[in-house]
């Protein structure tokens, strides 16, 4: 192999994704008011910057322009907090592009675990994922929750990130397994940002278990006790993702002992039921 080759080749490919954005972005021009067309067009140009060129290749300009609107339109309106999702088959007469594939359209905070968690939930459906797209925008909003601008830099003081997440599975028709799709991927999605905001108290639960311990110590061996706060306390320091927390209390129950959830103690994925 010729290894002086290779800077060329690397090099043709990002040409040939700075092409289509290109191509892209006199398309928005030609097509949107001149009012919406300049944002439209940075938009366009991060939504892409981070695909593959070889994913890009794969599509016509009509698809990658049709998928690329329909999301800038979509992610328009964002209050934050929960996700906004949809689940759609795009035809050309409904949402003026099409796509051979069933195509999910995510506009969320950005946070960790996403991409991840929503692949897990695909697979677990059954379906194979055939493209994600996943750029994080920092999008301004006004207090409408209308987007108004897009930082072109990730270290400008305006705007908040969010993750604008599109990602096409296998076709699916009936209606019931896109709403089944949908609500799954809608509860993954709560489930992740539940776990995600409630980080700093689930750790906090740990750091008190382990203090709890040393000062109640129950009847083990000197050394036993010191191995499970040296647990604990790794757990605490980042080693472990933290999902659901709950408390119990241990009650009688009949003929032997139960365990009874505290009220209002759940955080992340056991908030709900407590």
């Amino acid at each position: 192999m010729d290894l002086n080759s290779q800077p060329h080749d690397v090099e043709r490919g990002n040409l040939d994704s700075l092409d289509v954005i290109a191509q892209l972005a006199q398309r928005v021009r030609a097509k949107l008011p001149p009012e919406q067309a300049a944002l439209a067009v940075e938009f366009t140009r991060q939504y892409y910057a981070e695909v593959a060129p070889e994913d890009l290749a794969e599509r016509s300009l009509d698809e990658l322009y049709g998928a690329a609107l329909s999301h800038w339109h979509f992610a328009r309106s964002y209050a934050g907090g929960a996700a906004k999702l949809r689940v759609i088959n795009p035809r050309q007469d409904e949402h003026g592009w099409q796509s051979t594939h069933t195509v999910i359209e995510i506009v969320n905070d950005d946070m960790p675990f996403l991409v991840d968690s929503i692949t897990m939930e695909v697979n677990r459906q059954g379906l194979t994922l055939h493209l994600i797209v996943h750029p994080v925008m920092k999008i301004q909003r006004d207090a409408e929750h209308r987007l108004v601008g897009l930082a072109r830099q990730r270290d400008e003081p305006e705007g908040r990130f969010e993750s604008l997440i599109h990602v096409e599975v296998d076709r699916r028709t009936d209606a019931a397994r896109l709403a089944e799709l949908q609500s799954g991927l809608q509860r993954i999605l709560a489930d992740v940002g539940a776990a995600v905001a409630d980080w700093a108290p689930m750790r906090q639960a740990l750091v008190d278990a382990a203090g709890q311990l040393q000062r109640s110590a129950p009847p083990l061996p000197a050394e036993d006790l010191a191995e499970d706060l040296a647990f604990v306390h790794w757990l605490a320091d980042g080693n472990f993702t933290l999902l659901g927390y709950r408390d119990y209390d241990l009650v009688q129950h009949g003929d032997g002992d139960a365990l009874r959830v505290v009220p209002g103690s759940g955080l992340g994925i056991l908030r709900a039921g407590a």
